[in-house]
């Protein structure tokens, strides 16, 4: 067991030093499996696998019943307040991190990427239905897009070599939108809104900084935070 651990801190570091990019850290809010500002609603049965919080709005509808959420929820007290303060830190840090890769005008359908810090001017999206993006290797992945973030019906977003969905942060200058049944993995931190599709999966969370997460039958597993910091 001890020379396992070992290996794995040796892995990640060698990794951080092959890909000098910043450490993103969510501080209180990696606590969170989803974070909005004005309101979370709920159609159908979702499942969150985790804490949520609201702030500086108390409103939430569509939990108990038919939603359930496997957590602790805090409404627009101090705690929530704090988080939600740590989300908009952490989206300036990720905003401000160097991009090591420009994905302007690029759809991510197809792709196979390795650890790095894309930009895009503008929106981005997994446009083609079906469509898979593929990450490939431990280590930090940053998504910088200017305006909106979209996903195809049954698109997915595959981790392979290593990478892992807590070492993946997608920072969105305006909203997104999950497609039908697709399959997202990634901490979201959004600018405005955050709207699921039915039959969405994330590995990640979804923390909406001035917004709405939106939820229609969807399931939230929430990761560890990323062990390559």
């Amino acid at each position: 067991m001890a020379s396992s651990m070992i290996l794995c801190v040796l892995l990640c570091f060698i990794t951080a030093a092959a890909n000098p990019i910043i450490c993103p850290n969510l501080n209180s809010a990696a606590n969170y499996a989803v974070i909005a500002a004005s309101t979370v609603t709920n159609t159908g049965f979702t499942i969150i696998n985790g804490d949520m919080c609201i702030s500086p709005s108390i409103a939430m509808t569509g939990f108990y019943p038919p939603g359930k959420i496997n957590g602790i929820t805090q409404l627009g007290n101090g705690i929530a307040l704090q988080a939600q303060g740590d989300v908009c830190s952490a989206y300036n840090d990720l905003a401000g991190a160097t991009p090591t890769g420009q994905m302007t005008g690029v759809d991510l359908s197809g792709k196979t990427l390795t650890p790095g810090v894309y930009k895009f001017d503008s929106t981005a999206a997994i446009s083609i239905a079906a469509g898979i993006l593929t990450l490939d290797g431990r280590g930090i992945y940053i998504f910088q897009i200017g305006s909106a973030l979209s996903t195809a019906a049954n698109s997915q977003i595959q981790l392979i070599n290593g990478a892992k969905a807590g070492c993946v942060f997608w920072q969105v200058g305006s909203s997104v939108g999950l497609g039908q049944d697709s399959f997202f993995q990634g901490n979201i931190l959004a600018y405005a809104s955050i709207v699921f599709s039915g039959g969405v999966t994330l590995n990640g969370s979804a923390l909406a900084r001035t917004a709405a997460v939106t939820f229609i039958s969807n399931t939230v597993n929430p990761q560890p935070i990323c062990d390559c910091c």
